[in-house]
């Protein structure tokens, strides 16, 4: 299973009680034939495999591993694997999430719903039933907020099943009232909403897309500016006044910008706050102002998953880092695992984190996150 030799997890990382909130699967489309419901998008399935999309952009240059980095670590296609991956990197619960994340920028709103649902089925069967350590987020079409709601009635009833995974990236952002139904459902089930990089990327055909060249712009700087946009959108258009409760955790989106998203929002809407009144929802509501300060928001109602951590080398400057971004109440512990920007827990050993910070990040932000009891 495992592709490269990763660095030896510390024996004090192994006594540490760790929840993994990024930890993905392998699955294929192949594998998931036998759960697709419909005979016609089965058919094309097997006979074209995964369904085409329009992401233009390729890791394969930017690494001497071999193919897109996404395997650089190994490959877990079901909960046997996961087993031995989890024991390998040194933590006790992953939260798996899917491995499919170029599916929301393929064409065909049917066939990829409908592979939504075989990966869900196929999450149940192969996966979670394996170990009762392993948890899973459900994915969801969230390009069709009726279909949405009905996968997350569909797997909510599952213990296993603690998150309503869906994706940032170059797609419409989620503060639109067509949502509305989709939060108040999280809401009332005390479920947290994860929103993940995607296979979209910075689009091609733009201007600034025509002039990158690096993957390092490209997901090292396009995926941190979806997700600041997809946090704004939400705080802005006002989804938290009107569902206060509603928990959303980003994944790989980056969390040394939320000093300044926090800052900045906060100014520009006491300087200009005139227009909150005209989004739908709040013009709907009657509400000429948000009840609260944006990064008031930010820091209460999301979540940020730590990979890539990308913290500054100075340990003082490191440690001023995290605290300006709530690091106790707002961030948790990922690794990526198996990807080639692979985080490994040793990190939080480090001077910069103390042992009740490294508590939070390593688990009990998680399980409050996820609703967890130990």
């Amino acid at each position: 299973m495992t592709e490269t030799e990763l660095d030896p997890v510390e024996e004090r990382v192994r006594e540490q009680y760790i929840i993994d909130s990024d930890f993905h699967l392998n699955v294929t489309v192949e594998e998931l034939l036998p759960y697709v419901d419909d005979e016609r998008i089965e058919r094309k399935l097997d006979q074209f495999g995964h369904p085409p999309g329009t992401q233009y952009w390729t890791a394969a240059y930017a690494t001497n591993e071999g193919g897109r980095g996404l395997d650089t670590q190994g490959a877990a296609h079901d909960g046997e694997d996961i087993l031995e991956a989890k024991e390998e990197v040194g933590i006790d619960v992953p939260v798996v999430t899917p491995g499919l994340n170029y599916l929301p920028s393929t064409h065909n709103p049917r066939m990829k719903t409908a592979v939504c649902r075989a990966y869900n089925d196929y999450l149940l069967d192969e996966v979670v039933d394996v170990d009762d350590s392993i948890l899973a987020q459900a994915m969801m079409p969230q390009w069709d907020p009726e279909a949405m709601l009905e996968e997350i009635d569909r797997m909510a009833s599952e213990d296993s099943i603690v998150g309503a995974y869906g994706w940032f990236g170059p797609y419409t952002p989620l503060g639109g009232p067509e949502y509305d139904p989709v939060f108040e459902r999280l809401e009332e089930l005390d479920m947290p909403l994860s929103l993940h990089g995607s296979g979209g990327y910075w689009p091609r055909h733009d201007p600034i897309g025509e002039g990158m060249r690096t993957w390092s712009e490209i997901l090292g700087l396009g995926w941190p500016v979806h997700a600041i946009m997809h946090v704004a959108n939400m705080i802005m258009t006002g989804v938290f006044d009107k569902y206060p409760d509603l928990r959303v955790l980003v994944q790989e989106g980056g969390v040394n910008w939320l000093p300044f998203v926090a800052y900045r929002l906060d100014e520009f809407y006491q300087d200009h706050p005139e227009d909150i009144q005209l989004t739908e929802r709040m013009f709907d509501a009657e509400m000429a102002y948000l009840e609260r300060l944006p990064s008031e928001y930010l820091f209460d109602n999301f979540y940020f998953a730590t990979q890539p951590v990308a913290g500054p080398p100075n340990t003082k400057h490191h440690r001023q880092l995290l605290e300006m971004c709530h690091a106790d109440e707002t961030l948790l512990f990922s690794s990526d695992w198996p990807h080639h920007t692979f985080d490994s827990p040793n990190w939080l050993y480090t001077k910069h984190v103390g042992e009740d910070l490294r508590n939070r990040i390593f688990h009990e932000t998680a399980e409050e996150v996820f609703g967890l009891d130990r």
